[in-house]
């Protein structure tokens, strides 16, 4: 499988967005600096993979709200 290379910070930003959306609270500096260390390996389909199964969990429990 070809590793696409993406701009971190995109990925970053893009699941940080699907997080605070979710938990509708800001990060605190721990989780800041996991969620970066986390996306920094990403390569586009594993980073679209996980942004569609977290707006998946986070539909579902919208759903039950």
């Amino acid at each position: 499988m070809k590793h696409e290379s993406i701009n971190p910070q995109y990925a970053e930003d893009e699941i940080k967005e699907v997080f605070l959306d979710g938990l509708q609270r800001d990060f605190s500096r721990e989780e800041e600096v996991l969620i970066s260390r986390l996306t920094q390996s990403f390569n586009k389909s594993e980073r679209a993979t996980i942004i569609n199964l977290l707006k998946e969990l986070l539909n579902k429990h919208k759903r039950h709200d």
